[in-house]
């Protein structure tokens, strides 16, 4: 069982919206600039080294430092270029597998679900920042093997947290806010059929819950769900991976890369720097990547 000092998480107050507002308020207060709707169509590279970006606009941005905050190999193959990269750095980075199986559901809430035996200590309030009701690995692994068959999981393995439990203004007076992570959704099916699945899935995790808190779904207001695909279009995640890598036992630790590549096989491209969740430290809100590029990208300067 979690406890207070262990295993939860630390949520921020107004949700995380707001320590990117923070970061924006600090960037632009100190003379940078945020261009929206601005989308980088190439990393420009002359004789080994960065010296800017081109819009998809086709105008050009000279900088002598690129920091990407991408998966490492929209990066390098697609932005730079596997023309400037060795051939064994493109054949390990492009190797990744994408085929993120999450979905995230939002929901509106006129009360707190409450939890039935026996499982009713989930009703206490320190429990309710980060559920977890998952199947048996062998429960997960057939849930892996029939979303690659377009099969949505009668029993979806889940994360769920509520909030505005400790964050009241999440949520109007009296209502709540909840949101939950499941898997796994069908990736590899067609268009045509994607809508449909992501209703069925957000159905069997409200049914989910509902076995555990009956009252669930009597209290739901309503509810939104992103699949893969929204995630790919929102944040550019290939393939809707917000992992940038699927955390494989190949995919973590010295098999992610640092800001300059991999320790056995660097990225030969200088002002160039990787900070997103495919790098060592990420994925999830560690911020460990993106402090490891700026830290070498300053360290770099500084020489």
């Amino acid at each position: 069982m979690p406890d207070d000092s262990a295993v939860m998480m630390t949520k921020l107050r107004c949700g995380i919206g707001a320590l990117s507002q923070h970061l924006h308020d600090l960037f632009v207060a100190h003379g940078g600039e945020i261009r929206y709707r601005s989308r980088v169509e190439k990393i420009l590279v002359e004789s080994g080294r960065v010296t800017g970006v081109r819009l998809r606009d086709g105008s050009q941005i000279s900088a002598p430092l690129v920091v990407s905050n991408l998966a490492p190999d929209l990066t390098l193959i697609d932005l730079v270029g596997a023309e400037h990269l060795p051939a064994n750095l493109v054949a390990r980075v492009g190797g990744r597998d994408h085929r993120a199986s999450f979905v995230q559901i939002h929901f509106a809430l006129d009360g707190l679900p409450q939890f039935a035996p026996p499982y009713e200590f989930l009703n206490e309030p320190g429990m309710q920042a980060s559920i977890g009701i998952f199947g048996s690995p062998e429960e997960q692994q057939r849930q892996w093997e029939d979303c690659r068959r377009g099969i949505v999981p009668d029993n979806p393995s889940m994360g769920m947290q509520i909030p505005s439990v400790h964050d009241p203004g999440m949520a109007p007076p009296g209502k709540h806010a909840a949101s939950a992570f499941a898997y796994a959704f069908p990736v590899e099916t067609s268009r045509e059929l994607r809508g449909k699945l992501k209703k069925v899935m957000a159905e069997r995790v409200i049914d989910k819950i509902t076995r555990y808190a009956p009252n669930f779904r009597d209290i739901l207001i309503r509810h939104i769900t992103f699949a893969p695909y929204h995630m790919q279009t929102m944040f550019a995640a290939p393939s809707g991976d917000f992992c940038h890598g699927l955390l494989h036992p190949d995919l973590m630790g010295p098999n992610r890369p640092g800001p300059k590549g991999f320790t056995d096989l660097p990225v030969p491209i200088e002002g160039l720097y990787l900070g997103g969740a495919g790098c060592h430290g990420g994925p999830g809100i560690t911020f460990t990547p993106g402090y490891n590029a700026a830290y070498q990208a300053l360290d770099d300067i500084s020489r």
